[in-house]
């Protein structure tokens, strides 16, 4: 049964970017976009399946409302529903609610329980729910992430050993982006062969698994490999060693944002520039592509994201700056101004000076002595 373009992809396909004018990209971009809504629609139909009533309702709720649920009946949850409502409270909150949450006992036992779950995950467990378990947990307070090498470490050294096909590009991104908060980053850097794995099987077959990921987990695995990717030695200066595979990564990345810059979210294009700016990549084309949508859509972003932008372009020597308007074919003379008044003025008639009064009638004349 053939579906239309409506059913496809939720409305009329939109191309971006090269495929307006090139046929070939056209397609390509049209079947990247049919492959991703098949994929997308499979993923929601299992989870509407599989999800019981319990879990709809987390994540239907606000995380307070989650967090009064998991008092009530957070003894009876299973993991699947454990990390169901962490996750909502992740979500769904702030990190200063989420400080205030983690300080509720019921809330603190139940970070516990998931830090249990990824150090050792049941058999029937799939590697989605451990990323997001991971994920959610490293968006809350150090103190309820627990010990890294127990818990994210072991899952991420596990993608080592399983088969690419056992694991999606997006759990692999959640994974060792969450990885990366813990503490200043030095866990990440004990993982480095693990992180380099996952990138050689991103960009492996002309990264056909690059456009697997969602636009968040592209942002997030950027990131992890730019931390990944830090030296830090004691008295020396802080320097970055990056691989082959990693600058190949970056250029089918910038490549897809470029492509795609019309639906990506602002604040994620303000984090892969700064990602770029500290791994040390200059690329311009892509700085010039994001530069107007960060001027024109800068009230969507956190001020200290604007600021890193800045630091970046600021680095590279690329100017942040609007779009130019080329060339203009027409001068609009406006009026009123000082130089060029807006009435002619009008004639005074015959100009009058005053002539200089003399101070004596008769000149003064002075004998000689």
């Amino acid at each position: 049964m053939k579906r239309s373009a409506e059913e496809a992809f939720g409305g009329a396909f939109q191309p971006t970017g090269a495929a307006l004018m090139d046929p070939k990209a056209y397609f390509a971009q049209w079947q990247q976009a049919a492959t991703a809504q098949a994929v997308v629609a499979e993923e929601k139909a299992s989870e509407f399946v599989e999800k019981s009533e319990l879990q709809q309702q987390l994540e239907s709720v606000s995380a307070v409302k989650c967090a009064s649920i998991v008092q009530e009946k957070g003894q009876n949850f299973s993991p699947v529903v454990a990390i169901e409502a962490l996750c909502t409270m992740a979500k769904k909150s702030s990190f200063k609610l989420r400080e205030d949450l983690f300080k509720q006992p019921h809330v603190r036992q139940l970070c516990k329980r998931v830090q249990e779950i990824l150090k050792a995950p049941p058999a029937n467990m799939d590697m989605f729910d451990i990323s997001r378990a991971a994920e959610a947990l490293a968006k809350f307070p150090d103190d309820a992430r627990g010990d890294a090498a127990m818990s994210v470490g072991a899952v991420a050294n596990s993608l080592s050993r399983l088969k690419s096909s056992d694991w999606s590009a997006d759990s692999a991104a959640k994974l060792l982006w969450s990885l990366a908060r813990y503490g200043k980053g030095e866990e990440i850097l004990k993982h480095r062969q693990a992180v380099t794995h996952v990138v050689k099987e991103l960009v492996r077959d002309k990264g056909r698994r690059v456009h697997d990921l969602s636009y968040e987990g592209l942002t997030h695995i950027l990131w992890a490999v730019t931390r990944a990717r830090f030296q830090k030695r004691t008295g020396d200066l802080q320097s970055v060693h990056t691989e082959d595979s990693d600058n190949l990564l970056f250029q089918i990345a910038a490549k897809r944002v470029i492509d795609e810059i019309d639906r990506f979210p602002v604040s994620l294009l303000a984090d892969i520039i700064y990602t770029h700016h500290e791994i040390g990549i200059r690329n311009e084309r892509l700085f010039r592509v994001i530069c107007p949508k960060i001027v024109s859509k800068q009230n969507e972003i956190r001020e200290d994201q604007m600021a890193k932008c800045i630091k970046a372009y600021a680095r590279f020597m690329i100017p942040l700056k609007e779009e130019a308007q080329g060339f203009r074919t027409m001068a609009v003379v406006q009026k009123g101004d000082f130089l060029r008044p807006s009435d002619k003025p009008k004639p005074q008639g015959k100009k009058t000076f005053d002539k200089p009064q003399a101070l004596y009638p008769e000149p003064m004349l002075h004998a000689k002595q």
